[in-house]
């Protein structure tokens, strides 16, 4: 775990030599690797691409939420609006969400497609005393890492720390440390049926899947208070 703590500074320290080894605007070769066979690990492209909203039975435990949940995400994009003081209406902010991290596929396949990151090699490390290969998804001309990744011997996510959160139509990750395991084959997708949410100064927030189902609808994302929304 010591290694773990110490590795987001060692990134910012190194940041500038992963540029330089850049061979494409995505990032480098390696990394790219990486996260291709942690794709085709989750299910494929194609078969992770098709879904537009997802429903979740849960059990849930920490400071946001307790209890059974029912929870639905969609690909609809539509956050709402709110009053601000001239009267007008503006967008509504988009809903944090800790299920988010249950989609980890379809989060990875976007932001993999996405010319906003950068895709760099950070090395080995060690994850609950499991070997784990770590990738950087990094932003802008200095590539400051927004999101750490974390890989274990079976290409599949264990540990995401969301430094800038992941976004799927209109909800957001919380952006902290989440770590992922007992993954289920869904229709040939793999999701993870265990997340932990490591909040600062907090108990753990816990997710225990009991069930997933994917659809091609796209109804609205509505706020689930139960299932620990916040905005």
């Amino acid at each position: 775990m010591r290694v773990m703590r110490l590795l987001p500074l060692l990134l910012l320290l190194c940041v500038p030599v992963l540029a330089q080894t850049t061979t494409s605007p995505q990032g480098d070769p390696q990394a790219i690797a990486v996260v291709q066979a942690a794709i085709t690990a989750l299910g494929g492209a194609t078969a992770i691409g098709q879904a537009q909203s997802w429903t979740f039975q849960a059990q849930m435990q920490g400071p946001h939420a307790n209890g059974n949940v029912q929870y639905m995400i969609s690909t609809d994009t539509d956050s709402g609006k709110v009053l601000v003081a001239n009267g007008k209406t503006k967008p509504a902010p988009l809903i944090h969400s800790h299920f988010m991290p249950a989609l980890v596929g379809r989060v990875l396949l976007k932001q993999s497609q996405d010319p906003e990151f950068s895709i760099l090699y950070a090395g080995s490390s060690t994850v609950a005393s499991g070997p784990v290969t770590v990738v950087v998804f990094a932003v802008g001309p200095t590539r400051l890492p927004a999101q750490i990744w974390s890989f274990d011997a079976t290409n599949l996510p264990v540990r995401v720390d969301f430094k800038q959160p992941a976004e799927i139509g209109a909800r957001e990750s919380f952006p902290v440390v989440v770590a992922l395991s007992d993954y289920q084959s869904v229709a040939g997708i793999s999701y993870p049926f265990r997340i932990v949410s490591l909040l600062p100064g907090k108990p753990p927030q816990i997710i225990a899947l009991r069930s997933a189902a994917a659809s091609a609808t796209v109804p609205p994302n509505d706020f689930n208070g139960p299932g620990g929304d916040l905005q």
